[in-house]
Protein backbone atom coordinates (compact mmCIF):
# COMPACT_ATOMS: atom_id res chain seq x y z
CA UNK A 1 0.00 0.00 0.00
CA UNK A 2 1.44 3.28 -1.24
CA UNK A 3 1.09 6.12 1.42
CA UNK A 4 -0.83 9.02 0.78
CA UNK A 5 0.58 12.23 -0.79
CA UNK A 6 0.06 16.01 -0.89
CA UNK A 7 2.02 16.89 -4.15
CA UNK A 8 4.77 14.56 -4.27
CA UNK A 9 5.13 14.96 -0.46
CA UNK A 10 4.08 11.75 1.83
CA UNK A 11 1.73 12.70 4.68
CA UNK A 12 3.21 11.89 8.11
CA UNK A 13 1.92 11.60 11.33
CA UNK A 14 3.08 15.30 12.59
CA UNK A 15 2.97 16.83 8.87
CA UNK A 16 6.25 17.17 6.88
CA UNK A 17 8.92 15.24 7.06
CA UNK A 18 12.06 15.87 8.68
CA UNK A 19 13.76 16.24 5.27
CA UNK A 20 11.27 19.00 3.90
CA UNK A 21 11.87 20.49 7.11
CA UNK A 22 15.62 20.49 6.86
CA UNK A 23 15.29 21.91 3.50
CA UNK A 24 13.24 24.73 4.87
CA UNK A 25 16.01 25.47 7.19
CA UNK A 26 18.85 25.39 4.17
CA UNK A 27 17.37 27.76 1.98
CA UNK A 28 16.21 30.18 4.93
CA UNK A 29 19.94 30.21 6.43
CA UNK A 30 20.68 31.08 2.55
CA UNK A 31 17.97 33.48 1.98
CA UNK A 32 19.20 35.51 5.33
CA UNK A 33 22.31 35.87 3.71
CA UNK A 34 21.26 36.92 1.05
CA UNK A 35 18.23 39.40 2.71
CA UNK A 36 21.43 40.62 5.44
CA UNK A 37 23.45 41.74 2.48
CA UNK A 38 20.51 44.09 0.60
CA UNK A 39 19.31 45.40 4.03
CA UNK A 40 21.75 47.93 3.78
CA UNK A 41 20.70 49.51 0.48
CA UNK A 42 17.31 48.28 1.12
CA UNK A 43 15.61 50.51 3.40
CA UNK A 44 16.80 53.65 1.33
CA UNK A 45 16.09 52.34 -1.90
CA UNK A 46 12.58 52.36 -0.02
CA UNK A 47 12.28 55.73 1.27
CA UNK A 48 13.58 57.32 -1.89
CA UNK A 49 12.35 55.43 -4.97
CA UNK A 50 9.33 52.64 -3.83
CA UNK A 51 9.31 51.19 -7.47
CA UNK A 52 12.63 50.26 -7.55
CA UNK A 53 12.67 48.66 -3.94
CA UNK A 54 9.74 47.26 -5.21
CA UNK A 55 12.13 45.50 -8.30
CA UNK A 56 14.99 44.57 -5.18
CA UNK A 57 12.90 43.02 -2.88
CA UNK A 58 12.07 40.41 -4.86
CA UNK A 59 15.54 38.92 -3.51
CA UNK A 60 13.75 38.08 -0.43
CA UNK A 61 11.47 35.66 -1.89
CA UNK A 62 13.26 33.66 -4.14
CA UNK A 63 14.79 30.89 -1.46
CA UNK A 64 11.04 30.47 -0.05
CA UNK A 65 9.47 29.85 -3.12
CA UNK A 66 12.23 27.71 -4.31
CA UNK A 67 11.46 25.42 -1.16
CA UNK A 68 7.82 25.60 -2.75
CA UNK A 69 8.93 24.08 -5.65
CA UNK A 70 11.76 21.97 -4.84
CA UNK A 71 9.83 19.66 -2.28
CA UNK A 72 6.51 19.92 -3.79
CA UNK A 73 5.52 19.67 -0.31
CA UNK A 74 2.58 22.40 1.20
CA UNK A 75 3.37 25.74 3.23
CA UNK A 76 7.17 25.43 2.85
CA UNK A 77 7.77 28.91 1.77
CA UNK A 78 5.43 29.79 4.72
CA UNK A 79 7.69 28.19 6.69
CA UNK A 80 10.88 29.32 5.03
CA UNK A 81 9.71 32.51 4.79
CA UNK A 82 9.02 32.50 8.72
CA UNK A 83 12.71 30.72 9.69
CA UNK A 84 14.27 33.68 7.14
CA UNK A 85 12.25 36.53 9.34
CA UNK A 86 13.59 35.12 12.48
CA UNK A 87 17.15 34.59 11.33
CA UNK A 88 17.03 38.51 9.87
CA UNK A 89 15.94 40.22 12.46
CA UNK A 90 18.93 40.78 14.19
CA UNK A 91 20.17 42.13 11.53
CA UNK A 92 17.83 44.82 10.30
CA UNK A 93 16.56 48.16 12.07
CA UNK A 94 13.34 46.99 10.92
CA UNK A 95 13.37 42.74 11.89
CA UNK A 96 9.76 42.94 13.19
CA UNK A 97 8.19 44.48 10.23
CA UNK A 98 10.61 42.00 7.96
CA UNK A 99 9.13 38.99 9.52
CA UNK A 100 5.42 40.19 8.87
CA UNK A 101 6.80 41.15 5.06
CA UNK A 102 8.34 37.34 4.99
CA UNK A 103 5.29 35.90 6.15
CA UNK A 104 2.91 38.09 3.86
CA UNK A 105 4.79 36.58 1.13
CA UNK A 106 5.53 33.36 1.76
CA UNK A 107 1.51 33.22 3.03
CA UNK A 108 0.59 34.63 -0.38
CA UNK A 109 2.52 32.20 -2.30
CA UNK A 110 1.59 28.59 -0.78
CA UNK A 111 -2.10 29.75 -0.90
CA UNK A 112 -2.28 30.61 -4.57
CA UNK A 113 -0.32 26.71 -5.29
CA UNK A 114 -2.54 25.05 -2.35
CA UNK A 115 -3.93 22.75 -5.02
CA UNK A 116 -1.90 19.18 -4.80
CA UNK A 117 0.39 18.35 -7.50
CA UNK A 118 3.07 20.12 -9.43
CA UNK A 119 1.79 23.60 -10.37
CA UNK A 120 1.77 24.53 -14.25
CA UNK A 121 2.83 28.20 -15.41
CA UNK A 122 -0.50 29.88 -15.05
CA UNK A 123 -0.76 28.74 -11.63
CA UNK A 124 2.90 29.92 -10.85
CA UNK A 125 1.96 33.21 -12.78
CA UNK A 126 -0.94 33.34 -10.20
CA UNK A 127 1.56 32.66 -7.13
CA UNK A 128 3.93 35.27 -8.24
CA UNK A 129 0.97 37.83 -8.85
CA UNK A 130 -0.75 36.73 -5.41
CA UNK A 131 2.79 37.10 -3.63
CA UNK A 132 3.21 40.94 -5.39
CA UNK A 133 -0.11 41.99 -4.55
CA UNK A 134 0.59 41.25 -1.09
CA UNK A 135 3.31 42.53 -0.78
CA UNK A 136 2.26 45.80 -2.26
CA UNK A 137 -0.34 45.92 0.39
CA UNK A 138 1.91 45.24 3.37
CA UNK A 139 4.39 48.35 2.34
CA UNK A 140 1.27 50.83 1.42
CA UNK A 141 1.39 52.06 6.00
CA UNK A 142 5.14 52.81 5.61
CA UNK A 143 4.94 54.72 2.22
CA UNK A 144 5.57 58.45 3.20
CA UNK A 145 2.73 60.74 2.13
CA UNK A 146 4.49 61.91 -0.74
CA UNK A 147 5.09 58.67 -1.89
CA UNK A 148 1.36 58.10 -2.12
CA UNK A 149 -0.04 59.21 -5.21
CA UNK A 150 -1.23 57.37 -8.52
CA UNK A 151 2.09 57.28 -10.62
CA UNK A 152 3.97 56.31 -7.45
CA UNK A 153 1.57 53.41 -6.24
CA UNK A 154 1.15 51.77 -9.73
CA UNK A 155 4.90 51.97 -10.87
CA UNK A 156 5.47 50.26 -6.94
CA UNK A 157 2.71 47.97 -7.71
CA UNK A 158 4.70 46.82 -11.39
CA UNK A 159 7.67 46.72 -9.54
CA UNK A 160 6.32 43.89 -7.28
CA UNK A 161 4.47 42.06 -9.74
CA UNK A 162 6.83 42.14 -12.19
CA UNK A 163 9.72 41.29 -9.23
CA UNK A 164 8.06 38.80 -7.97
CA UNK A 165 7.34 36.88 -11.47
CA UNK A 166 11.17 36.93 -12.11
CA UNK A 167 11.35 35.69 -8.27
CA UNK A 168 9.35 32.73 -9.80
CA UNK A 169 11.26 32.61 -13.07
CA UNK A 170 14.47 32.37 -10.95
CA UNK A 171 13.83 29.49 -8.08
CA UNK A 172 12.13 27.33 -11.08
CA UNK A 173 15.43 27.89 -13.08
CA UNK A 174 17.30 26.75 -9.67
CA UNK A 175 14.70 23.84 -9.05
CA UNK A 176 15.80 22.68 -12.58
CA UNK A 177 19.37 22.89 -11.86
CA UNK A 178 19.61 21.17 -8.74
CA UNK A 179 17.60 18.47 -10.46
CA UNK A 180 20.01 18.53 -13.07
CA UNK A 181 23.35 17.90 -10.67
CA UNK A 182 20.72 15.02 -9.06
CA UNK A 183 19.36 17.12 -5.71
CA UNK A 184 16.15 15.83 -4.73
CA UNK A 185 14.37 16.74 -1.61
CA UNK A 186 12.39 13.57 -1.26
Amino acid sequence: MRPRTIGREPLRAGGLSTRTLLVCGALAAVQTVVSASVSAVTPGLAAMMPPAYALVAALHTIMPFLARLLTGAPWTATITSAITGVLVWPFSAVGPLMMFVFLAAGLAFDLALRRPGAPTRRRLAAAAVSAGVALFLVSLPVFSPAHLVPGILAATLAGRLLGEGVAVVVASALVKGLRRVGVRSH
